[in-house]
């Protein structure tokens, strides 16, 4: 496996499961680390359950690499980034994920643009004073929507001096491999983390059968050069077929594979 690869999961792949579970279902698997969402499973006012979530991990040598929180930039919720920050520091995760607004680029107006650049330049701050990193959702209805909005938007914020923002990416189940990989390589130098599933439309299938697909993402990922400094991509499972233990196991076989090439 490439060093700077590490397959893990995300946390929302399982709601319906009590964190212990969750952790103990992982480790079913040879995954390394986890996505904790803030939805559910580690809510960003909850201090006790993050501390509890740290060392439960820790007891099982996991790594969190991220903290998936639904903070929406340039919402006028900035009161709430400092708890959301201060979660991510107890349960040790040194990316925070957010989403870029609430509405698709094309709607965004330039005063709709620059409330959440302005936002984002903020939360980079607060997060670079205790050494985290931002990543935007590449998302549906949000300024990071398509390479064009996300490059333009990543751009403005290394112009104010936000060098610790990142783009997440995700394939997107309603256009073509073809135009799922133009999107990838158009954002590839600024990513972090990648959202693996096997969707087509609204079915889920199990990642086998899409493993020709990863290969030539994953193969782009490994080939291109990047913003972050120390390279390092985490690819997590979100969602499986059915919702099945069985299949996360089989979808986690599979990612390994894929990554170990």
């Amino acid at each position: 496996m490439n060093k700077n690869f590490k397959a893990g999961v995300v946390s929302v792949t399982f709601r319906q499961y009590a964190y212990e579970n969750f952790i103990k279902y992982t480790k079913l698997t040879d995954l390394s680390c986890i996505e904790w969402g803030s939805d559910i499973h580690i809510p960003y006012n909850d201090n006790e359950k993050a501390n509890n979530v740290a060392d439960k991990m820790q007891e099982n040598n996991l790594n969190t690499v991220s903290y998936g929180s639904y903070y929406r930039l340039g919402t006028g919720r900035q009161d709430i980034f400092p708890m959301i920050l201060r979660t991510a520091e107890i349960i040790k995760a040194p990316s925070i994920r957010v989403w870029g607004g609430e509405s698709p680029s094309s709607k965004l107006d330039k005063s709709a643009r620059d409330a959440i650049i302005n936002d984002a330049l903020e939360t980079a701050a607060l997060a670079k004073s205790l050494n985290k990193n931002i990543s935007l959702e590449y998302h549906r209805n949000t300024i990071t929507d398509n390479p064009e909005s996300a490059v333009d938007f990543i751009k403005a914020i290394r112009d104010g001096g936000g060098g610790n923002i990142y783009l997440y990416w995700q394939p997107n189940q309603y256009i073509t491999f073809e135009e799922n990989k133009s999107e990838l390589e158009k954002i590839c130098p600024y990513l972090t983390n990648i959202h693996v599933f096997a969707w087509k439309d609204a079915e889920r299938f199990p990642l086998e059968h899409h493993k020709d697909i990863w290969k030539e993402y994953i193969n782009i990922i490994a080939e291109q050069t990047h913003d972050i400094d120390n390279g390092e991509h985490n690819f997590l499972l979100e969602f499986v077929k059915g919702d099945s233990i069985e299949q996360f196991v089989e979808d986690a076989k599979t990612l390994i594979e894929l990554l170990n090439g």
